[in-house]
């Protein structure tokens, strides 16, 4: 069974039984700021020249053997740019925004949504998916991500402005949803006629360590719902993905329309495996920075926790709990994905064809 073959088994198979496959799905969370500094690249200098970005992504999945790549992952906060915010590249890192796109919510109604399209750095990223495709897609399944309707009004309008509209101008932010999800739909989809045959929505700040359950089911589910329903009308499959203990919103995943929800560390896996009763397929949750900071040993070991808190499920992948740091060792994404795969010998880890640079 071919590893893109063993995700989408657990993305159909419909049960949360004891798998009866010898070898798990198991793949990283996105991943592409962490790929790229593997080969001393910043994910600016990928977007000015792509190649590098499809080269590098090929070359250290051939050494980790993630069972989905995600090119395309690490660029979320590009949409605020292109519609007028300010945006900071890190040297080491994801991309920060110092500066929301609007200051009302009316400058959202005039928004073009061609300009996404249109946007050499947007083109850019939609190459590398198609290229990392054409050359490995027939093994791995390929995909994408981006920020869902209700953190991308909060990068749109400003975080603190949208979680006072919940309660002071609620018209004026469902309005503002509707707009992000048209965004959100205007970049993640066309990601689906380059290759991408599953689309991962972000949505960090409707984590229940910040929203209600009352909120969530107002603001953000019926958002991403639609999110979900068109990209799944253009063939693709959808993962979710909250940061947080989201243990009281488990249950709305499989109503949302989503194929695969991933959780973070805080959730309690046979939990969810419960409240998701096999209708969706379930990934996590290895702490990330674990992942940064401990041994390979200890990695493989928090990798079979997770198994087992999740029944060894038939609809169950072998997940970090979120999107890893750029500082995890190679060694230890070696370790944790081989864990996925039965692997026992920890130190196996071939860097013939990936060096890794470090900058100041």
């Amino acid at each position: 069974m071919l590893p893109k073959d063993r995700i989408l088994y657990a993305l159909q198979v419909k049960s949360s039984a004891p798998s009866e496959q010898p070898v798990l799905p198991a793949a990283l969370l996105s991943g592409g700021t962490w790929a790229f500094r593997q080969k001393g690249l910043t994910l600016q200098e990928v977007l000015e020249k792509p190649e590098l970005g499809v080269s590098a992504i090929i070359a250290i999945n051939q050494c980790i053997q993630s069972d989905i790549v995600w090119p395309g992952s690490g660029y979320h906060n590009l949409l605020a740019h292109i519609f007028g915010g300010r945006i900071k590249f890190r040297p080491q890192g994801n991309i920060d925004v110092i500066e929301p796109a609007f200051a009302k919510v009316t400058e959202a109604y005039r928004l073009d949504l061609s300009r996404i399209d249109n946007h050499e750095w947007i083109c850019a990223i939609r190459t590398i998916i198609s290229q990392v495709n054409g050359q490995i897609g027939n093994s791995v399944l390929v995909g994408t991500s981006g920020w869902g309707p209700f953190t991308l009004a909060g990068q749109f309008y400003g975080v603190e402005k949208l979680m006072s509209g919940l309660y002071k101008d609620k018209a004026g932010i469902h309005a503002l949803l509707e707009v992000m999800t048209a965004v959100c739909i205007a970049y993640l989809a066309p990601a689906i006629d380059r290759g991408a045959g599953i689309v991962s929505v972000a949505e960090p700040t409707a984590s229940g360590d910040l929203i209600s359950l009352s909120h969530f089911e107002e603001f953000a589910a019926p958002y991403i719902k639609k999110v979900n329903e068109e990209l799944k009308n253009r063939g693709a499959y959808t993962a979710l993905h909250i940061c947080g203990n989201i243990k009281d919103r488990v249950s709305l995943a499989p109503l949302m329309g989503v194929d695969v929800l991933s959780v973070d560390y805080k959730v309690d896996l046979a939990l969810a495996q419960q409240r998701l009763a096999g209708q969706t397929a379930l990934a996590g949750n290895v702490n990330p920075l674990l992942l940064k900071d401990g041994s390979a040993a200890e990695v493989v070991q928090a990798a079979k926790q997770c198994i087992q808190q999740a029944g060894r499920g038939a609809n169950y992948i072998l997940m970090p709990g979120c999107d890893i740091p750029p500082g995890v060792p190679l060694a230890n994404a070696v370790a944790f994905l081989g864990a996925g795969r039965g692997e026992e010998d920890t130190s196996r880890v071939e860097l013939s064809n990936v060096k890794y640079h470090r900058r100041a």
